[in-house]
């Protein structure tokens, strides 16, 4: 099992290493790409019910993830909901009897986790975003795959619910358990960092420059002066947070979007940067990253950093095929069809390797 603290303080050569794994992985992957494939399907509808203000306890089934443990006329909901619920459950059953891990040597997956401390029913906060930077040694080829939010999915030791509440029901092992679990695949590190952390972090970087839309401009001209249409604007630490979590004014793809341009900005930002600049911001920045990287492991990847940055590059989004949101227990839920999502998925992880197994944890 792996063990954390909220705020985990690495070493100075480890901090180094991690931005730098982050700008090879990350920057690398261009943000306008088409999405290719089957990946091109995907059109999510915005919220209709904020994670902000649709706070519930998480809901402690210790033996089982069966739904029909539920009260499903605590619903709300029209028969014809109700039944795609019960047979989104039976798809996760079924998802979960096979316990086979895909897994390689050849394969390094790392998962990225923003997580959001707002409301007190989650302790480690909920994860609002996750991406999965995917680099296959074999095929050379490199993959950024954000995880969508509202996937409904098996949580060890809890009802069936949204992707985001497994990290706030137990912190990062807990969701690489929920994800290993639902999408079949081995995550070998994560690093992540909460909203109040990221806001610190971007003003350490003394701001970021984003393009923004007429409606983005309007989001945050609702909240800050300064922003009088579409254009280029220096955004503050609490300005990109609020831009990097707009989801009204689009879809939740456009969402994801804003996320990893924000990170496209600033990572480019470090890449400008002196050695010595770099020292001097660790220092500022390290209490806010939680990683389990180790310093070996994290100087092994440093190694590869120069290979890395020649692979082919992309970025995706699962679920890969459109889905409509449904809701349950006041939470908006995607209904994922897991064979084709697993099946596209490790196409796209495994490509050209021969992958071994092992036991879900």
């Amino acid at each position: 099992m792996r063990s954390f603290s909220r705020h985990k303080v690495m070493t100075a050569v480890s901090a180094v290493v991690v931005i730098a794994i982050l700008c090879g992985a990350i920057y690398v992957v261009r943000l306008n790409n088409a999405l290719s494939g089957a990946f091109k399907k995907a059109d999510y509808l915005p919220d209709r019910v904020p994670l902000s203000t649709a706070a519930t306890k998480p809901t402690k089934t210790p033996n089982t993830t069966d739904p029909e443990t539920d009260d499903i006329t605590d619903l709300s909901l029209e028969s014809e909901v109700s039944q795609q619920l019960l047979d989104a459950d039976a798809l996760i059953r079924l998802n979960l009897d096979d316990s086979k891990i895909w897994r390689s040597d050849k394969v390094f997956n790392v998962v990225l986790f923003g997580y959001d401390y707002g409301s007190k029913n989650y302790p480690y906060g909920r994860s609002d975003a996750m991406l999965v930077v995917s680099i296959n040694r074999t095929a050379k080829k490199l993959r950024l795959i954000s995880l969508s939010r509202a996937a409904y999915v098996a949580i060890p030791g809890y009802a069936n619910t949204r992707l985001s509440h497994a990290h706030g029901y137990g912190g990062p092992d807990l969701a690489i358990r929920t994800i290993e679990n639902n999408y079949k695949f081995r995550v070998d590190n994560f690093a992540g960092c909460s909203f109040e952390s990221f806001q610190k972090i971007i003003d350490a970087f003394g701001g970021v420059k984003l393009t923004l839309t007429a409606k983005e401009a309007k989001v945050l001209r609702a909240h800050f002066d300064g922003f009088a249409g579409a254009g280029t604007y220096k955004l503050n630490g609490e300005q990109a947070l609020l831009y990097a979590r707009t989801r009204k004014i689009d879809t939740d793809r456009d969402r994801t979007g804003r996320q990893r341009k924000v990170l496209f900005a600033l990572l480019k930002k470090v890449q400008r940067m002196t050695p010595t600049r770099i020292t001097a911001l660790l220092d500022e920045i390290l209490p806010y990253v939680q990683t389990d990287f180790s310093e070996q492991a994290l100087r092994a990847q440093m190694a590869q950093l120069p290979q890395y940055l020649g692979y082919e590059r992309s970025q995706y989004i699962v679920p890969a095929k459109a889905t409509r949101l449904v809701l349950r227990d006041d939470f908006e839920v995607m209904l994922l069809d897991w064979p084709y999502e697993i099946d596209t998925l490790h196409e796209l992880m495994y490509e050209d390797v021969i992958p071994e197994y092992e036991e879900k944890r």
